[in-house]
């Protein structure tokens, strides 16, 4: 019981590194180094990183050791398209389910994305637009879309992490309108219109990753794999 316990904690910890961009797409992950990160062992480190490597997120290469997955082009924008349609039928699951108090949660999201556009802090928004759809999934009361969906989600993340190197402020002020018209047509219990606004909000940022990340991402990943 112990044992699994530190491998939880080793995973939860690894994965969230993973999350704040604290490893480049296509970059070594190292296990002793991760293991002196976060004051364990080796043994629940490792089995973590299997774990990881299971799920995605991180490719053993042979003879060379772990990294980061560095998802192609192709790959991203098929996860997109996923996204899209999973999360129109989250935005319908969550009104079937709303009450005053799971809105009450929606709209934190969007007062900390606002927040940080006016605090200039990329990451503080991204968290914010992770959050927000976490919490329509999960408000959907359905198990398996939100695992689904978080699977996608952080893979998408890891090929957004190219963002920081861009000027994101036009993008994240567009994206905030964009959850403030699913915000409102979930208030409104309007599921056509919820549906509408979640699918423009996933489309633009495919258009956003198509056009501004991807080229960013194939620069960045060119440089790691070369040193």
């Amino acid at each position: 019981m112990k044992h699994e316990r530190l491998k939880e904690i080793a995973y939860t910890e690894i994965r969230q590194k993973i999350l704040n961009a604290e490893f480049q797409p296509g970059t070594r992950i190292r296990e002793d180094r991760l293991a002196e990160e976060i004051a364990m062992s080796r043994t629940p480190v490792r089995e973590a990183i299997h774990q990881l490597t299971a799920e995605g997120l991180l490719k053993q290469v042979p003879r060379r050791g772990v990294y980061l997955n560095d998802f192609t082009h192709e790959e991203i924008l098929d996860l997109i398209d996923v996204r899209q349609a999973l999360e129109s039928l989250a935005v319908i699951r969550c009104i079937q389910h709303l009450t005053d108090d799971r809105l009450a949660k929606l709209k934190v999201f969007i007062d900390d994305y606002a927040q940080g556009i006016q605090e200039n802090d990329n990451h503080k928004c991204n968290q914010a637009d992770l959050a927000f759809h976490r919490e329509i999934a999960n408000q959907s009361n359905n198990t398996i879309l939100q695992q689904h969906l978080a699977a996608i989600e952080v893979k998408i993340h890891i090929a957004r992490i190219s963002d920081r190197f861009n000027d994101p402020i036009r993008k994240n002020k567009a994206t905030l309108k964009e959850h403030a018209l699913i915000l409102q047509a979930i208030t409104d219990r309007d599921k056509t219109a919820a549906v509408i606004a979640v699918r423009n909000n996933i489309t633009h940022m495919k258009q956003h990753f198509e056009r501004d990340v991807a080229p960013l991402m194939t620069e960045v990943m060119g440089t790691n794999h070369t040193n």
